[in-house]
């Protein structure tokens, strides 16, 4: 197994499995979210055939490099198409003798990506995570797997809101502050990255707005696809919103998948509360795991000690 840094094979990997591979793996995503184009792409060869891929968004800041998520972006890493058998954890393996070494590392792979032992024996913490993937269904079975509590709050505000499709990226934004400024945050990205992203012709991204009969806002959802999934990418609310305005734009986002033969993915988080709400509409679980590591010793330990990386 041998992994190469290799732009054309790269390209004629992704373009050989477009069918299957994600849009956070493709260049024109990368480049899109991923600013003056720190990302690499490395291909896994067995016996001469390509068989995976490695994409890392690589950083410097104070002379220290680091391999990190990019803005945006649930997942990262290695893949390796679906229902292909191979070694995965020869390749991980393969793959952490060939990467450069920098100061700090942390992704969130794919959910396919289910062995990791390769990467725990070289050091790496890591944290088991959960989205939620509603995938095969018709309308009548997700409809029949929602909450009581989440249908009674798509009544009511199915009652007070109309969706409408927009292509006013601001509008979003705004409604994407008001809900970090209600937590005390400020906006974790720039504003200019929604636009970037609504513009990007490969993520065929929607966004939709919950109206009331006045035009104004209530909440916003930005999705992104892919040949196979729609993803739950951007939101927000204003902080008076209707009860149920956030869940109805998602009911609308997931029956519009579905009714196109395509997957949702929820993309997951790590607040309970969130969590719960995604639950909520009946999804399957599906994990995925974050990896994290430090060059130095005291720096790991700080970080698996507070999480955060």
């Amino acid at each position: 197994m041998v992994w190469r840094e290799d732009s054309v094979a790269y390209h004629h990997f992704c373009a050989s499995h477009k069918a299957v591979l994600p849009l956070f793996f493709q260049a024109e995503w990368l480049d899109s979210v991923v600013t003056q184009g720190n990302w690499r792409a490395w291909v896994a060869f067995d016996e001469g055939k390509a068989v995976a891929l490695f994409v890392g968004h690589y950083r410097t800041k104070y002379g220290l490099s680091a391999l990190v998520m990019p803005r945006l972006t649930p997942y990262h890493g290695m893949w390796i198409p679906p229902g292909e058998k191979h070694d995965v954890k020869g390749l991980a393996a393969s793959l952490l003798t060939t990467l450069p070494r920098v100061f700090l590392t942390s992704l969130c792979l794919n959910p396919t990506v289910e062995d990791i032992s390769s990467w725990k024996s070289k050091g790496f913490h890591h944290k088991k995570r959960t989205t939620y993937l509603i995938q095969g269904k018709s309308i009548e079975e997700y409809e029949s797997h929602r909450s009581a509590k989440l249908q009674n709050h798509l009544k009511h505000a199915q009652a007070r809101l109309q969706l409408s499709a927009t292509d006013n990226a601001e509008e979003l934004t705004q409604l994407v502050r008001a809900s970090f400024e209600k937590q005390n945050k400020n906006l974790p990205y720039p504003a200019s990255l929604v636009t970037q992203i609504y513009d990007c012709p490969i993520a065929r991204a929607k966004i939709t707005l919950a109206r009331d009969e006045d035009g104004m806002a209530h909440a916003g959802l930005l999705t992104v696809e892919d040949e196979t999934t729609v993803y739950n990418l951007i939101s927000g609310r204003k902080s008076d919103a209707v009860r149920g305005a956030q869940a109805m734009l998602l009911d609308g986002a997931i029956k519009d998948a579905l009714n196109r033969g395509k997957n949702f993915d929820f993309e997951g988080s790590s607040i309970p509360e969130i969590a719960s709400f995604f639950s909520s509409f009946g999804g399957e679980v599906h994990h995925f795991y974050h990896l994290y590591r430090s060059a130095f010793r005291w720096t790991d330990a700080l970080l698996h000690l507070i999480g955060k990386y």
